[in-house]
């Protein structure tokens, strides 16, 4: 009986578009990237002392855009005007051409919210 059983799969084209344009998707980005923001934001270096207006963790931001589907974005610092959060990040040579290596701690929220 199951051997005159028939299967047809149709696909419209652009099916993905409604998938990945529902609102429960767009919460579900949203989720996602506010926890690497929130990874990012613990890991990211603090000063000693009082904090500053320009500290970096209070520049993380968390944004969520529409492109046939969502896109979740971490911004980084994006006042143009203080740099110093990829500086951190990456490592850079001071005017006296001493190193001082990098924190990465982007790459280790990056590594801390991914899934296996």
């Amino acid at each position: 009986m199951a051997d005159d059983v028939k299967f047809t799969l149709r696909m419209n084209p652009g099916w993905e578009e409604h998938f990945l344009l529902n609102e429960e998707t767009r919460d579900l980005v949203a989720l996602r990237t506010e926890d690497i923001a929130v990874f990012a934001r613990a890991l990211a270096p603090r000063a000693r002392n009082k904090p500053h207006w320009n500290t970096i963790h209070k520049h993380i931001e968390v944004m969520v855009t529409a492109y046939k589907g969502w896109y979740g974005q971490v911004l980084i610092e994006p006042d143009r005007d203080m740099r110093h959060a990829m500086l951190q990040e990456r490592g850079y040579k001071d005017p006296a051409g001493h190193r001082h290596p990098g924190r990465f701690y982007l790459k280790r929220a990056l590594e801390r919210a991914r899934v296996e």
